[in-house]
């Protein structure tokens, strides 16, 4: 993000400290409880991310030509790779023959065997090498290629194969900005995986709002960043929030041309439909969302990248600590107490939740998910 837009939005959000209160929405919105668990409404949820440009990592994770990474993406398993033009190619991770994995993990190959019976692939997908090949005289020749594309420092594809990617017009408006952090030429940190017994859009909704922060995460969060304090803007589907640090008071008094606003505040980003980056001076953190195939269900992909050089050993593992500690966060109280929530919902106490004023963020999303779910069943 350039420094001049960081300094406007500097001067909101220590308004907003002053005034202890958040962008406001223009009324409390309600939601059905049922849009949380019911059977219906996850059917429809799942084609919206499979009819939706998906981000798949970060474009660091293919720093060179023969790169690959495995991902899943909505139950898809998944092999990306970088191509010698340096463009990027995706695949099901999937053998044409008994349908076992081809690739595992990361890293940088000329071939992928599959280990059940060495069907042998290259990078383009295409079938190099299989064990006694008058055993299958009309053998398929290729692994199943999907659209991808690197865009905005991130891996993207579709889950259609005849679908087209068009990711600045998906972005609305949000593309150069995303570039702007360079978050693609960060050193990714890793991957978590969690399984959680709550709807996606629950899990989405723990991101939407800091408002949660003094008492979920008293002892957390809430002891660097200030709670209930947000700024709020949107970009068609998608949303940004910048959320203050504590430190951000001290520059009250200190002249514009001596900020750093980056280290005093949070920004996150909600991609539609269920992608959170979580940026900050030292990490970009993205959360890919997921609705599982059962009610209540979802499952999150949770990475990190830095711009901090990592090849010293102690700085590495300092970052590490840094990740698994927010990752901890998400998992032990923010997703613990959706869990708690998700029972409740499911169990028909409440036929609806409330959004407040002070939560556009929440309003936002669920306006953008219901809508592109009308749109889609909508005849024109």
């Amino acid at each position: 993000m350039d420094h001049t837009t960081l300094v406007d939005l500097t001067r909101r959000v220590l308004k907003l400290a002053a005034d202890r209160t958040a962008d406001l929405a223009p009324g409390v919105a309600e939601q059905n409880a049922s849009a949380y668990f019911d059977p219906d409404r996850l059917a429809a949820d799942r084609e919206l991310f499979r009819r939706t440009p998906q981000i798949a990592g970060y474009a660091g994770e293919l720093a060179e030509p023969g790169a690959f990474v495995t991902k899943t993406v909505m139950g898809t398993p998944l092999v990306l790779t970088r191509q010698e033009d340096g463009s990027v190619a995706a695949f099901h991770n999937v053998c044409a023959h008994r349908q076992a994995p081809v690739a595992s993990g990361c890293g940088v190959a000329r071939r992928f065997a599959c280990p059940y019976h060495a069907w042998t692939y290259d990078t383009v997908g295409r079938l190099r090498h299989m064990p006694m090949p008058e055993g299958f005289p009309d053998q398929p020749t290729r692994l199943t290629r999907l659209p991808a594309t690197e865009h905005a420092g991130f891996l993207w594809v579709a889950l259609d194969p005849d679908a087209e990617l068009d990711i600045e017009a998906h972005l609305a408006g949000l593309s150069d900005e995303l570039a702007s952090w360079g978050v693609g030429a960060w050193t990714p940190m890793g991957e978590r995986v969690l399984n959680a017994d709550i709807d996606w859009k629950l899990a989405v909704d723990t991101f939407a709002e800091n408002y949660h922060f003094a008492t979920v995460h008293r002892e957390t969060f809430a002891s660097v960043a200030l709670s209930g304090v947000a700024a709020f803007d949107t970009y068609g589907p998608h949303s940004r929030l910048v959320f203050p640090m504590r430190t951000i008071t001290e520059l009250i008094d200190r002249p514009e041309q001596e900020w750093n606003p980056l280290s005093h505040a949070v920004v996150i980003y909600h991609l539609h439909p269920g992608v959170v980056i979580s940026t900050t001076v030292n990490n970009g953190e993205l959360f890919r969302i997921y609705p599982s195939s059962e009610p209540g269900r979802s499952v999150t992909f949770h990475q990190n990248a830095t711009p901090v050089d990592v090849s010293d050993e102690a700085q590495r593992l300092a970052f590490e600590e840094i990740f698994e500690y927010a990752h901890a966060t998400v998992r032990d109280e923010d997703y613990t107490l959706a869990e708690q929530v998700q029972r409740n919902l499911a169990s028909g106490t409440q036929p609806v939740l409330r959004f407040g004023r002070n939560e556009p963020c929440l309003q936002h999303r669920h306006v953008s998910w219901e809508y592109a779910i009308r749109e889609a069943v909508t005849p024109r």
